[in-house]
């Protein structure tokens, strides 16, 4: 197995470049990037078919980053890390996250692993790379994290910005605000209340307060919906 592409994300210069070079003469085509930014526009551009993603980096975290790469795609993601520590993988894997590699160990480990996630990729269906989602409303670049509402730029927090992409990822489906309270703040947090308050936030930040024809829907014991306006016309959203 080689020439499959691999994106190599860490925010320490040294780990980075020994993995890329390793992996180059592993035969892979591989690239790098340093921040979780970097990582999404090099994981549009470079359409990597594996990512080794580092859990703990500054700004942006490899948890919101594996996040994002799972609104555009379902290459495998193979997380790294400096400890191992349980509830860390949980929250790796509870991301999206399709295996833990442990910093220190062997190379060969790491290559077989690789080896073995790319494999189990192949066998599968190929999915393209979704890079937006566009409804005639709602404007959301998965690479850039921008959104725009009717036209008007919206600036979101990163935790608005993570509720609106589960919205619109199960768009029509209601999502329970215990799902959505996994997935945006981790599984320590049991505060329903957290994602009411944010989820108003949100809704006023897109104009969604016309009771008749509401964008975000609140379904009573289900959870909460985003009603497309392209569902209401029966377009399909981008």
């Amino acid at each position: 197995m080689a020439g499959e592409r691999i994106l190599v994300v860490d925010d320490a210069p040294d780990v980075l470049e020994a993995l890329v070079i390793a992996l180059n003469d592993s035969g892979f085509e591989t690239q790098g990037a340093s921040d979780g930014r970097a990582a999404l526009r090099a994981f549009y551009e470079f359409q990597p078919q594996l990512v080794l993603l580092d859990l703990i980096m500054p700004t942006m975290s490899g948890l919101e980053v594996c996040r994002q790469v799972r609104a555009m795609s379902d290459v495998p993601v193979v997380f790294l890390s400096g400890i191992e520590d349980i509830d860390r993988k949980v929250e790796a894997f509870r991301a999206g996250g399709d295996d833990f590699i442990v910093k220190g160990g062997s190379f060969s480990e790491l290559l077989a692993r690789v080896e073995a996630n790319l494999r189990r990729a192949v066998s599968s269906t190929p999915t393209q790379i979704i890079d937006r989602f566009q409804d005639g409303f709602l404007d959301i670049n998965f690479v850039t994290s921008e959104v725009t509402a009717n036209g008007i730029p919206v600036d979101l927090t990163p935790i608005e910005y993570r509720l609106l992409t589960e919205l619109v990822n199960h768009i029509g489906s209601p999502v329970p605000p215990t799902d959505l309270l996994e997935r945006v703040w981790g599984p320590d947090y049991e505060t329903e209340n957290l994602v009411k308050w944010h989820m108003s936030r949100l809704r006023k930040k897109l104009g969604d307060n016309d009771p008749m024809s509401k964008l975000i829907v609140t379904r009573r014991g289900f959870g909460y919906v985003y009603n497309s306006p392209a569902q209401s016309l029966g377009m399909n959203a981008a």
